[in-house]
């Protein structure tokens, strides 16, 4: 047999004591034979029945593991251990094979009583070292316990004593070790020899180092892991650990005479834990505690598990690494994962975490992916994930006789709501004033800020309520709500914003005022604007054409209303300031065609503008232009068009008083005001089908035009129209005659 250790060999001899059925557990027999310090035959005091008894293959395996061992010794160098001579050479111990290949008795010595020894004591004493021999190589605690109290005669040999060597092994531990003369069975006979024993700072460290000599013995492989004492102290007494016939029924009754089985019970299949702390923060569940399995060993894969605590379903996984904690490990010492049993984890919440409960369950595994061969530790805790919630009001003012909402409002209750509302509250009663359904709209804003809230990206609200009379003067909150049911109630989560708005008292104001009106031969145009705090009751908006020479209505139309800042940084106030303004162009009718007109503003309850209304007269005059066609005054523009940059005109103009007026004026008109803005004097052409139309008039053959004017920057932005003028005077102010063409065009 090799060595099983380093510097280590048990022993083997042929001497025999009397194993007896009460609690003698282990005799030392003293002896007054002198010991030679060199190699000397055994005395004759060995018996050779006591020798012969001794199983010839197992004498012989364990003799010869013993010479190859001493010659290994001899021939080495000197040891470099500390090692100290312990004994007189009057006390020679001697192996006895049959309790055990290290029990070693001295001569002559007294038969030790387990009611001479303090039992409990050495029990309490070997405890650790057993459970630790289990932990590490899966020596069963309560068989090394057993094995000690028989192999050490409970802690009272001289090796237990000297050396607190409870089995008996050689060599040195930690470069510790004792001298002690012993005799060995050489080439047939026994020899007396000084070697030396293994010093331990305990019985805890023998008791371990014993586990550990099974383990890595072959022969004695195949009761490791075992759970039965009784099937582990057969094993080995057929492994041939010992030779009397007796030695497992000595062990079995050693174990349940002082209940060593107990020590089997708390470290097989052991499985505790505790859950120091669950806790939410912010985004996180920080939960720390422990774990300690004696499964461990062989399961070497660790996670957390969050299960549906009502179903116990499987939400998520974690897998860890476990963290040290020593107060474990001085609790459940004989735990051989306790040290390291630890989780300190922050578990990310998700969004569809929220607003429910969880348990945590603990696993090791042999599985990477956790699924197979495994131990649970499920923990009572009920962790409850809150429901969370953000929101912000971004507008809340009012505009264009409008309340203007706008906001967010997240939630992780959204998951179940349905319905949404905006809920205006009267701060005067803390009551509610009206609801308004919403559709969330899309804020990816707020999902980037807060993904960890189920339904951010659609938490969004914007709406326009209409100031209605009964408002006025009311202070009002918004409240937006996630609701369970259509109409709004059943509340799943209310946010109310603090920030108010206060709606005027109504004023009845009715601002105007008119920007431009002009008519030309085909249409009337009109713009300005018209402000009214009454809008939402009076929504309907209607030009009336007056007649002003009778006072009478020729026309009405009705006009949608553009936006007008300008009004409105004058007129905050007033509801519609914003919205006021008007810019249209109405067709002539015949009514119309030739006549002065004014124009009545109107907003009415109703469409057709006839009652509930409120109006403004403005005092700007359209007048027409209307041309001097007495004696043979005619013209027509054939082309007028504008493709801002340049005005190309076309046309022909004739008239019996051009006759000594060589100069011909073309005139850019402000439709507006009638003012002029640019003039171009142009050469006539030839335009024969006007003279064949008017043969009789003075220049109607010559009474053509055609040019490009260029535009300038006081042209742009206006409406103009074109003059025709014969002049005798080079600046073409003096003695005239005029045309005005009808057509208006708008330059960009």
């Amino acid at each position: 047999m090799k060595n099983i250790l380093q510097k280590t060999v048990l022993v083997s001899a042929v001497g025999l004591v009397t194993m007896t059925t009460h609690k003698a557990i282990a005799a030392d027999t003293i002896k007054d034979n002198s010991v030679s310090s060199k190699l000397s035959s055994e005395s004759s005091s060995t018996s050779s029945s006591s020798a012969s008894s001794e199983n010839s293959s197992t004498s012989s395996s364990v003799t010869s593991w013993s010479t190859e061992k001493q010659i290994e010794k001899e021939t080495d160098k000197k040891q470099t251990t500390s090692s100290e001579s312990v004994l007189n050479n009057e006390t020679i111990l001697k192996q006895n094979r049959e309790i055990g290949p290290g029990y070693y008795a001295v001569a002559k010595s007294r038969m030790l009583s387990a009611r001479s020894t303090n039992t409990q004591g050495f029990i309490d004493g070997i405890r650790a070292g057993a459970i630790a021999g289990w932990s590490k190589y899966g020596v069963l605690p309560s068989v090394s316990g057993a094995q000690a109290i028989l192999e050490s005669g409970w802690g009272q040999s001289l090796l237990s004593t000297q050396a607190n060597n409870l089995f008996g092994i050689k060599g040195d531990y930690n470069g510790q070790s004792v001298t002690m003369p012993t005799q060995e069975y050489y080439n047939g006979q026994w020899v007396t020899i000084n070697d030396q024993f293994r010093k331990y700072p305990s019985w805890n460290e023998s008791i371990e180092d014993h586990g550990r000599f099974l383990a890595v013995n072959s022969r004695y492989s195949n009761l490791l892991g075992k759970t039965n004492y009784r099937e582990v102290t057969s094993l080995l007494q057929s492994d041939g650990y010992a030779t009397a016939p007796t030695y497992a029924a000595s062990l079995n009754r050693i174990i349940e005479e002082y209940h060593l089985y107990d020590w089997d019970n708390s470290v097989i299949n052991v499985n505790v834990a505790d859950l120091n702390s669950a806790v939410v923060n912010g985004g996180t569940l920080q939960v720390s505690g422990w774990h300690a399995t004696t499964n461990a060993t062989n399961q070497k894969n660790s996670f957390l598990f969050l299960l549906d605590a009502n179903s116990k379903a499987e939400v998520k996984r974690y897998r860890i690494q476990r963290k040290n904690r020593q107060d474990v490990q001085n609790a459940y010492p004989y735990i051989s994962n306790s040290l390291n049993s630890g989780f300190d984890e922050n578990i990310p919440l998700t969004a569809d975490m929220y607003g429910k409960n969880f348990v945590l369950m603990s696993r090791y595994s042999s599985d990477y992916i956790g699924d197979t061969g495994v131990t649970d530790y499920l923990f009572n805790r009920v962790i409850n994930i809150p429901n969370i919630m953000a929101a912000s009001l971004d507008n809340f003012t009012i505009a264009n006789n409008k309340i203007e909402i706008a906001g967010w409002h997240a939630t992780s209750t959204s998951r179940d709501a349905n319905n949404n509302y905006l809920i205006l509250m009267d701060t005067a009663t803390n009551r509610e004033y009206k609801r308004y359904k919403i559709s969330r709209t899309s804020r990816p804003d707020v999902a980037a800020a807060y993904p960890n809230i189920l339904n951010a990206g659609k938490s969004g609200f914007e709406v326009e309520i209409p100031i209605t009379r009964d408002m006025q003067g009311k202070t009002f909150k918004v409240l937006s709500r996630y609701a369970t049911q259509s109409n709004g109630e059943g509340s799943l989560s209310d946010v109310i914003f603090n920030k108010t708005v206060t709606m005027p008292k109504q004023k009845n104001e009715n601002k105007a005022d008119f920007d431009e009106g002009w008519m030309d031969d085909k249409q009337v145009h009109v713009q300005g604007w018209h402000a009214i705090d009454d809008i939402a009751n009076k929504p309907y908006h209607t030009l009336i054409f007056m007649d002003a020479a009778t006072n009478r209505e020729v026309h009405r139309v009705s006009v949608q209303n553009v936006q007008r800042a300008d009004v409105n940084r004058a007129y905050p106030n007033i509801s519609n300031s914003l919205n006021s303004g008007f810019n249209t162009s109405v067709n002539l009718t015949n009514k119309m065609k030739n006549k002065t007109l004014y124009v009545i503003s109107r907003y009415s309850s109703d469409k057709n503008a006839d009652s509930q209304y409120i109006d403004i007269q403005f005092n700007h005059k359209i007048t027409p232009v209307v041309n001097n066609t007495i004696n043979g005054n005619i013209g027509h523009m054939d082309s007028q068009i504008s493709d801002g940059k340049t005005l190309k005109l076309s046309g022909w103009h004739t008239a019996n008083e051009s006759t000594n007026k060589p100069y011909h004026y073309l005139i850019i008109m402000d439709r507006n005001t009638n003012t002029e803005i640019k003039r171009i004097k142009v050469t006539n052409t030839k335009r024969t089908d006007v003279h064949n139309a008017y043969p009789n008039i003075y220049n109607s053959l010559n009474s053509g035009f055609s040019t490009t004017v260029k535009l300038t920057n006081n042209m742009k932005g206006k409406n103009v129209y074109v003059l025709s003028r014969y002049t005798s005077d080079p600046a073409g102010n003096l003695n005239t005659i005029d045309y005005y063409f009808g057509q208006t065009t708008f330059i960009n």
